[in-house]
């Protein structure tokens, strides 16, 4: 097994390894760590069947279940509760998958649940010629440098996840009564790594608890350019055989545009987190008072 890192922000390449196969304690060890080393990891040329996929995302957990919508009743549904089938295919007028169509913005994996996802496993079957690349960012080099007067403003705050992508009401404001959210820490403490990330996202972060609206609204699209900055990025361009597994903890994603006439489909399998989440402390303000 080699570590090959694809950025200095975050990301590396595990070559050596063919995952149609039984992985060894050692190596189960061994990826672990360096997953929790470079928080996105990157299998090339892996022919997983859904059983392949399923025994390498056990190795680190339960398999979270997928909430699709009621309209999906094909493949997608065929392959059972824990599988998301991300695609923009359709079949006869309906898709066989979620997240179909376009760029998206930001975000980490089911930040609106009160115990979200740790891990997001996605498997590549049909890839366009162009576009549908992943970008991702590294959210503990985000929060470690954030300004201290920020930090002083968010340390021990909540931000308020929305399921609905920014749906809003006719207020213009979310749902709290009858919407699918939940408070997370801003600054969120990794239960293995020690580490505190910046857990916010712009696709899904709504607004800081405790802040006037202006304000919170004003510092969210501070964090959120700030978050996006190209050195804590690396894009990953997909081929098909690509297994590419990140850390929901500490990172967050955006997807490229592609041309909607060419068919795109990955498998997803999600891993359940064993642990709370933990407020952390803003990296350095700590040393920055004293």
């Amino acid at each position: 097994m080699e570590v090959v890192p694809l950025s200095d922000a975050i990301g590396a390449e595990i070559r050596g390894l063919d995952l149609t196969q039984p992985l060894d304690e050692g190596t189960v060890v061994a990826v672990r760590q360096a997953w929790n080393d470079h928080i996105v990891l990157v299998f090339r040329d892996q022919d997983l069947d859904l059983e392949s996929h399923n025994r390498f995302a056990e190795y680190f957990g339960e398999v979270g279940k997928h909430m699709r919508p009621k309209s999906i009743r094909n493949e997608s549904a065929e392959l059972g509760p824990n599988v998301m089938l991300v695609s923009n295919i359709r079949e006869n007028g309906k898709p066989i998958g979620s997240l179909p169509d376009g760029e998206m913005m930001f975000h980490s994996d089911t930040p609106y649940r009160e115990n979200p996802d740790k891990y997001t496993t996605l498997y590549a079957m049909e890839i366009p010629s162009t576009g549908g690349n992943t970008i991702f960012g590294n959210c503990y080099l985000a929060a470690e440098t954030l300004s201290e007067d920020v930090k002083q403003k968010l340390a021990g705050r909540k931000a308020v996840h929305v399921f609905e992508y920014g749906a809003v009401t006719k207020s213009g404001k979310f749902d709290r009564d009858n919407g699918r959210w939940w408070a997370q820490p801003v600054f969120r403490k990794h239960p293995e790594t020690g580490r505190t990330a910046l857990y916010v996202s712009e696709l899904m972060t709504e607004e800081i608890e405790g802040l006037p609206e202006d304000e919170s609204r004003e510092i969210l699209e501070l964090l959120f350019e700030h978050q996006s900055q190209q050195k804590f990025l690396h894009e990953h361009v997909w081929r098909p055989g690509d297994l590419v597994i990140w850390d929901n903890r500490c990172s967050i994603h955006a997807r490229t545009d592609f041309p909607e006439t060419e068919r795109r489909k990955l498998r997803r399998l999600t891993i359940v987190d064993e642990n709370p989440v933990m407020m952390g402390e803003p990296p350095g303000l700590e040393v920055a008072a004293q």
